[in-house]
């Protein structure tokens, strides 16, 4: 069972901009989610999805970051998360299991799913609004 984990960010009310809110969200799922979804694509048979994961890893912004760092930043995460939410939409939810592998694939990979769907509507509002 996934456990509730309260997480403090600064709101818009409270100063941040709609970009460092995203930034932030991505951040997270990234630290909390991104090992999980390569497990998942590793053993699903989707390894290939390895350079956008590492694209994903290697996002950077500088000390002293501009606004404009940041969107161009949230800009370039929305490709490989879209390719990744792509194959994981192309597992099929009763395949195989390997060996030992989780009896919850299937919410394993719906779960990964709705995560990156979430991160890129969260993406998306942000550099749209």
């Amino acid at each position: 069972m996934d456990s509730i984990v309260f997480t403090k960010f600064v709101t818009p009310a409270s100063g941040a901009s709609r970009l460092v809110i995203a930034l932030d969200h991505l951040g997270a799922w990234i630290d909390a989610e991104l090992g999980s979804l390569e497990d998942l694509l590793d053993i699903s048979g989707h390894e290939e999805a390895i350079d956008d994961i590492m694209t994903l890893h290697r996002l950077h912004l500088d000390d002293g970051a501009t606004p404009g760092d940041v969107e161009r930043l949230l800009e370039s995460a929305q490709a490989p998360l879209v390719r990744l939410l792509t194959r994981v939409q192309k597992i099929p939810l009763d395949a195989p299991r390997l060996g030992s592998v989780l009896s919850d694939y299937d919410a394993w990979v719906r779960r990964s799913e709705a995560r990156l769907e979430d991160i890129l509507a969260t993406l998306h509002r942000a550099l749209t609004a």
